[in-house]
């Protein structure tokens, strides 16, 4: 491996990488193709895993508590069954919203909350099992935006912001600031995360369509989707990330109906 290509390099002979692709080797999926399955999934198995070290600690425990005082092992058997209820109510909750497209969560906070529980986890596990993290960054992208859409049924006017990357085809570029003709929206064009926190700092929308790589819109997500509903948009990436990349334009238009209604 040449010079230019040592971890925290970020210039590349044919490209400029974004900050989630300094360690990129060539050796990415370009295109990433995975359902909502592979997160759910994932998660459910994060909560079991969560539920049997409660449960052998509580195994282990045990005799110790009531060496204290008879009424400490109910308590702690009691607190583990309740634990065991909510995730399992809090998977169930997630699957069926993501599945029928209506919002079976009972509180808005309780969404942030499940995937707060279960984000990094997933992640790990997900690792550990040699799941590519572009893979399941597109599952997450997948069942965040159906939450989106079965949780935001607000009517009424939205300062609506499309954030594009840089690395877009000038054609697909034209293409997307097209829409401005037809719907009232802001589109600004970002080269990396800061910039795009920067950029929603200051226009503060109600409603961001991100397009971008798994990477960077599982980032974004994750930092302002418990403020502003955002929807996630994979880009196509024929050469590589951060180089020609490319994003379904039917699909970009629904998603401003969607907000627009």
């Amino acid at each position: 491996m040449s010079e230019n290509f040592k971890k925290g390099t970020v210039e590349r002979p044919d490209r400029t990488l974004g900050d989630e692709w300094v360690e990129w080797e060539g050796s990415a999926e370009r295109n990433v193709e995975s359902g909502k399955g592979l997160f759910l999934g994932f998660a459910l198995a994060v909560f079991l895993l969560i539920d049997g070290v409660l449960g052998v600690l509580y195994y282990f425990v045990l005799p110790r508590l009531e060496q204290f005082h008879s009424w400490l092992g109910p308590i702690a058997f009691w607190m583990f069954i309740i634990w065991a209820a909510l995730s399992t109510i809090f998977w169930v909750q997630l699957a069926l919203t993501c599945s029928t497209g209506k919002n079976f969560f009972l509180a808005k906070k309780e969404v942030f909350l499940v995937f707060d529980l279960v984000f990094a986890r997933v992640f790990k596990l997900a690792r550990l099992l040699k799941i590519s993290r572009d893979r399941m960054g597109h599952s997450f992208v997948l069942v965040s935006n159906s939450v989106v859409r079965a949780v935001d049924t607000s009517i009424g006017e939205k300062k609506v912001m499309i954030l594009l990357p840089r690395c877009l085809t000038k054609e697909v570029l034209q293409e997307v600031y097209k829409l401005k003709e037809t719907f009232p929206i802001e589109i600004y064009t970002v080269s990396g995360g800061e910039l795009a926190r920067k950029k929603v700092k200051e226009v503060k929308p109600t409603a961001i369509i991100g397009v971008a790589c798994e990477r960077d819109l599982v980032s974004g997500i994750r930092d302002v989707a418990y403020r502003i509903p955002v929807i996630g948009i994979p880009n196509k990436r024929p050469d590589g990330p951060c180089k020609d990349t490319i994003v379904d334009i039917n699909e970009l238009k629904k998603a401003v109906e969607f907000y627009l209604k």
